[in-house]
């Protein structure tokens, strides 16, 4: 895995409303919360943005929420935006379904954010993505989901096609230097889809202190994640719940050590299922 060096720094981030799919929610009436974090440096997180304040506010400039950036833990969340919903607008407070912008305060100016918020009912909640620079979308053919891919990203992917490929259109599902990992997934890792000998990959698994340690060459900054079945026949995937240290917390995912971009290893601990006669593991970036 090499150092990522391609294209300008970017910045995009996700919000993502902390309710479960059918779930009543957990929140005072007249409350719509939002979390989220940033990301910068095609798909890596930012983890810290100094004194950066996100707002989100009227189109006349009225802020009605405001939230200080922190630090991203290791699940990359950094912000908690508590925007306030009543019955008629007010100065203070907006109603359900008015459109709001985001807007990203630093030390170095303001940041409009392209994409707007839709402010829902805390009953009515769902996920929300927002991106800070022009990206493209693409539809996987084999199961319908859309991505978005930073413009700049696939601009410099199209210039070394034209330059020492055959040309063609950048395609996220094709698998340019056949090293089995999709063009798309090489965009989550960080890793080049060029270089057949550059992928996401594991370098060690062992059991240690009642868990399995597993690890990874990481490109720094990039947030990855584990899913484990129990039969590789037909297997249903399901979220596994990682640990940095042995005994220390239980994240639903791992953003990697070190500076953005860089390479380096980290070691996760996963707690194995008791009982179960066989177990499996797919590593997988974010």
């Amino acid at each position: 895995m090499k150092r990522k060096s391609i294209g300008k720094e970017l910045l995009a981030f996700s919000l993502l409303l902390p309710i479960a799919a059918g779930a009543v929610p957990v929140l005072p009436y007249g409350t719509h919360l939002v979390t989220g974090s940033f990301r910068g440096n095609y798909n890596t997180v930012l983890r810290d943005f100094g004194s950066a304040k996100l707002r989100a506010q009227r189109s006349d400039g009225t802020v009605i929420a405001e939230s200080p950036v922190a630090s991203a833990n290791a699940e990359g969340v950094n912000f908690i935006l508590s925007i306030p919903v009543a019955t008629a607008s007010t100065a203070k407070s907006c109603t359900v379904g008015e459109t709001l912008d985001c807007v990203l305060v630093t030390h170095e100016g303001t940041l409009d954010v392209p994409n707007s918020l839709k402010v829902a009912s805390p009953t009515k909640v769902g996920k929300v993505t927002f991106n800070c620079t022009e990206v493209k979308s693409y539809t996987n053919p084999k199961d319908g989901t859309v991505v978005e891919i930073p413009t700049a990203y696939i601009d410099e992917a199209q210039w070394y096609l034209d330059t020492y490929m055959n040309g063609g259109a950048y395609d996220p599902w094709a698998d340019y230097d056949n090293d089995g990992i999709s063009n798309y997934g090489e965009f989550l890792a960080g890793t080049i889809p060029f270089d057949e000998s550059d992928y996401l990959r594991v370098k060690e698994f062992k059991a240690k202190d009642g868990k399995f340690a597993l690890k990874f060459e990481h490109v720094g900054g990039h947030v990855y994640a584990v899913s484990s079945a129990n039969a590789l026949a037909k297997p249903t995937w399901a979220k596994k719940r990682v640990r940095k240290e042995a005994k220390g917390a239980e994240l639903d995912q791992v953003v990697a050590d070190g500076t953005d971009g860089d390479v380096g290893e980290t070691e996760i601990f996963i707690t194995p299922v008791g009982g179960a006669t066989s177990e499996f593991f797919k590593l997988e970036a974010k």
